[in-house]
């Protein structure tokens, strides 16, 4: 760990702070008419052709209006601020399958579509499903808070079909200036944060395998000296279902992350409004959603994708080896788990 580690505090595009963000060019992107036209020929094309979305590649559409845009948002995900925004989707004029269909060719341009969970669904629907947030389901079941944390893939994307009536901001919070933060205020905890923890699995394990990780997984790692963060302090907790208990210390070193990233000054807000996808890397950014409320006329609904890329810089472990073991690109580029 040490050997790989930069110095310190780390300097990259993706550890910013809200003052930082509001004064410089914000990642969005709006698809013109153009554009629009080219991706709808090339969504429809691809479900008549009938192959699942998770085997689409770029390479696979001519999107020669496209690309340079998408190009840009990818750059802004793998090097610069860490998150992108391309808007103008017109999704009132097409039915959902079109929808998600376009939403994969934009897709296929920032990673590839992963399988989410053990039940095998490429995308999901993150709606109000009346389901508590526990260790028995997942988080966008429900219209609860959802703390701080990171997907399972190294990309998250999310597309605006429904707006609550009130609520469901998503906000954004540098991992990498959370990470210079505890190392400059709270240097202590450092160590129990790189060694990391054991995860609930919530169910997403075949009968008769344990419901916890079989490793503990650091918040903190690093890999070709850059840093690679996986937070997610609930199914962390969770293990006390399974008999096991978290340490004074341990639960410390928890509370001083979920301090840091309360501060306002460190938060970008952001509302996913109708046609808008929200494209963030999982290794440098932490994510939150708040408490929503839909009423007759204003539903709530995002679709989600996970995305992961061969060729990116940043190939650490993400939670998919945990909740769908051997669908990650993890495994195959030769790292080990910390």
């Amino acid at each position: 760990m040490s050997k790989n580690r930069p110095q310190i505090p780390i300097d990259e595009p993706c550890n910013w702070t809200a003052a930082d963000l509001s004064s410089a060019p914000k990642p969005h992107y709006r698809l013109d008419s153009a554009m629009i036209n080219e991706i709808e020929t090339a969504a429809r094309a691809a479900l008549a052709e009938g192959r699942p979305h998770y085997e689409w590649r770029k390479t696979d559409f001519d999107l020669q209006i496209s690309r340079p845009m998408l190009a840009k948002a990818y750059a802004d995900i793998e090097d610069g601020a860490g998150f992108a925004i391309v808007e103008g989707w017109p999704v009132d004029d097409h039915s959902y399958d079109m929808n998600v269909a376009a939403y994969g060719v934009i897709a296929s341009h920032i990673g590839e579509i992963k399988i989410q969970n053990y039940e095998g669904d490429w995308v999901v629907d993150v709606v109000n499903a009346d389901k508590p947030y526990s260790h028995t389901s997942r988080g966008y079941q429900s219209a609860d808070l959802l703390p701080f944390h990171s997907d399972g893939a190294d990309i998250s994307g999310l597309l605006g079909l429904g707006e609550a009536a009130w609520g469901g901001e998503t906000i954004l919070v540098s991992a990498i200036t959370l990470y210079n933060i505890i190392a400059d205020e709270r240097p202590d905890v450092l160590t129990i944060l790189e060694r990391g923890f054991y995860h609930h699995r919530r169910g997403q394990h075949p009968a008769g395998e344990h419901p916890l990780s079989p490793n503990r997984i650091p918040v903190f790692a690093f890999h070709n000296e850059l840093l690679h963060s996986c937070y997610n302090r609930n199914p962390i907790e969770w293990v006390r279902h399974e008999g096991m208990e978290l340490t004074d210390r341990e639960i410390e070193a928890l509370d001083v992350i979920d301090a840091i990233v309360a501060r306002p000054e460190l938060q970008m807000s952001i509302n996913i409004g109708l046609g808008e996808i929200l494209f963030f890397n999982n290794f440098t950014a932490l994510h939150s959603r708040t408490a929503f409320e839909d009423d007759a006329n204003h539903k709530r609904h995002l679709v989600r994708l996970w995305l992961e890329n061969p060729n990116s810089k940043r190939l650490g472990e993400t939670l998919l080896d945990l909740y769908v073991p051997g669908t990650s690109r993890y495994e195959g580029v030769g790292a080990t788990r910390q």
